[in-house]
Formats: structure tokens, C-alpha cells, sequence
């Protein structure tokens, strides 16, 4: 028989383009039956008003953070706002209204962090902004703890900050039926004893590695998922190689 590369290389071409087509849970989460769909596809006409309103009494603090895929700075916040204290809170500017940001914003009200949503003016420029609940500690690899701390030292406290983080998402994802699988070292605030870590919470609720789940899914499947997908590896740190 005779082998047509031309053919083949069309067939072949079209199989790959065909894969990458495929729902993004598909391809990177390999198919667990517990996690059901990404999450800003659950965003419905209601959930895409929450921009809608100009925000007031809105008084700005420092830049804290630039950091993240959707989001144009994440400042602290003065005074009270809708009864918070200003300590107790902080605001984020996103880059766009999209279904992430609805996404982000419905995530947040899932959790119990949500606090309000708007337009409010930023440096002189009218954008969309979500302010949220503070999440206390900070990231693993800006504390003092860390980075004094010799290279065994700092992977024992990712690995620690790693247990406790995937504990989290258990914990989230059982009872709020939510996956947050975005979890980069920068995603999460630990909390330090000494050069232990003792405690890590998730931050960075954006749509990117989002997911609904099934509750009923148990908490050693999902933490097994978690470490499975980060390790020390993963939480890779440019500054310890400078």
C-alpha cells in the first residue's frame, strides 16, 4: 500500500488541533469525575451585573500587589467601607469585564469573601474593581523566615505551606463546591512560627484554574489531587537562583 505523508501530516494535524479543542478540564485535569466544569462557564445574565454601579466612599491606600494574569493592581484600603475596616480589606482593579472577572466575583461570594464591585477611577482611569475580604499572612517566599533560610530549610517550608494548602482546598471544595487548582506560590498567604508554617489560605480567586466540583468527593481524593499537581518543584522561586 502506498503511505501518502501529505495525507497523513493533514490527518494528523487536524487530531492535534481537535485535542486542543477539548475543554480545558479534559486535557489538564485528566479527567477526575468529581471535577465538573470550568467555573466561569456557571456565570448566568444575573451574575453580570455585578459592574454596573459606580462605587463611592471608596478611599484608596498603597499598591500592594501587580501581581496576577487579570489584574491591574491590588491596593489597601482607608478608613471603613460598608462597616470593614479598612485593615480588614483591600481592593482590586481588574484588566477587563469579562466572565473571568463575573467568575471571580461569583467565586467570591461563594466563599464569603466578597465585599462589593463596581466602577470605581484609578489613577485618573474609570475600571472595574472588586473589593474583597484581606487574606491574612503573606506569600511563602516574601516572609523574613524564608529568606534567610538555607535551600533544605526553604523546601521543607514549601512543602509544609504545600500539605496545608491542599488541606485548604479540600476544605473549600467540600463545602462550597469549588476547586481552586491555581495554587503558584504567590497564590497563597501562610503564616509563620519560627521556620515552621503554620498556616496557608488560598488567595487569587480569578476564573484561571477554576473549577466546579462534586461535594460528595472525598477529602484524601481531592488533597491527593492537590499534591499531585503542586510540589516544591512546581513553587519555583527566580530569586533563589539570583
Amino acid at each position: 500500500m502506498r503511505f501518502n505523508s501529505q495525507s497523513f501530516l493533514v490527518v494528523f494535524g487536524s487530531m492535534m488541533v481537535a485535542t486542543w479543542a477539548l475543554p480545558l478540564i479534559v486535557r489538564n485535569l485528566q479527567g477526575e469525575k468529581w471535577i465538573l466544569e470550568e467555573y466561569e462557564k456557571t456565570v448566568t445574565a444575573a451574575d453580570k451585573n455585578v459592574f454596573k454601579a459606580k462605587l463611592k466612599d471608596v478611599q484608596l491606600g498603597p499598591l500592594l500587589s501587580t501581581e496576577g494574569l487579570h489584574n491591574n493592581g491590588i491596593y489597601s484600603m482607608k478608613g471603613k467601607y460598608k462597616g470593614k475596616s479598612g485593615d480588614d480589606i483591600v481592593l482590586k482593579v481588574l484588566k477587563s469585564v469579562d466572565d473571568e472577572a463575573y467568575a471571580e466575583v461569583k467565586a467570591l461570594k461563594g466563599i464569603g469573601e466578597y465585599v462589593d464591585s463596581g466602577m470605581f477611577t484609578v489613577k485618573g482611569k474609570e475600571a472595574p474593581v472588586i473589593i474583597m475580604i484581606k487574606v491574612p499572612g503573606s506569600v511563602l517566599s516574601d516572609t523574613p523566615e524564608y529568606k534567610k533560610a538555607k535551600t533544605d530549610e526553604k523546601e521543607k517550608m514549601k512543602e509544609e505551606a504545600i500539605d496545608l494548602m491542599c488541606k485548604e482546598v479540600a476544605e473549600v471544595g467540600k463545602s462550597k463546591g469549588i476547586l481552586h487548582n491555581d495554587n503558584r506560590i504567590e497564590n497563597i498567604h501562610v503564616t509563620m512560627s519560627g521556620n515552621t508554617v503554620v498556616s496557608a489560605k488560598l488567595t487569587d480567586w480569578g476564573a484561571y484554574e477554576l473549577y466546579t466540583m462534586d461535594k460528595s468527593a472525598s477529602e484524601a481524593e481531592i488533597i491527593a489531587f492537590c499534591k499531585k499537581h503542586w510540589t516544591h518543584v512546581d513553587w519555583f522561586v527566580q530569586a533563589d537562583f539570583e
